[in-house]
């Protein structure tokens, strides 16, 4: 992918980023290890970020799913919050496969303490699997 020039940095990019305002529509990468993905549905333009370093890699996924036990286990469902209810049915649907294929550390609002996880495929949706901690003190 080739650098696209927006004045106030450089971004690559593989298909589109507007320059002129300096959003991000739906660009591929914005800078080493940060990919933008299309999330819109709950909102119009959101987008969720993919963050990659030494390996791992770390989907950021904002306001996709409203409630970490429905959301999940229901993507199909639609939430009486989302502006487009069939759109984001698509973009919860899509991410969540996503995250359980190649097995994403995920983070996102709404997601119960600490807020990080994995999404673990189920036979009528998906899981969320906690990812453990340890407190150094």
């Amino acid at each position: 992918m080739r650098p696209a020039s927006c004045g106030l940095a450089t971004m690559e990019s593989g298909n589109g980023i507007l320059c002129r305002t300096g959003r991000v529509v739906e660009a591929d990468i914005l800078v080493s290890g940060i990919q933008a993905i299309d999330a819109a549905g709950h909102s119009p333009g959101m987008m969720a970020f993919l963050v990659e370093n030494e390996g791992t890699r770390l989907l950021n996924w904002a306001d996709t799913c409203g409630h970490y036990v429905i959301s999940i286990q229901r993507p199909d469902l639609h939430l009486d919050v989302d502006d487009d209810k069939d759109r984001a049915v698509d973009t919860r649907q899509r991410l969540l496969d996503m995250a359980a294929t190649d097995r994403l550390l995920v983070t996102g609002y709404h997601m119960p303490f600490p807020a990080i996880g994995y999404i673990e495929r189920e036979p009528k949706g998906f899981r969320w699997i906690p990812h453990s901690y340890q407190m150094d003190l």
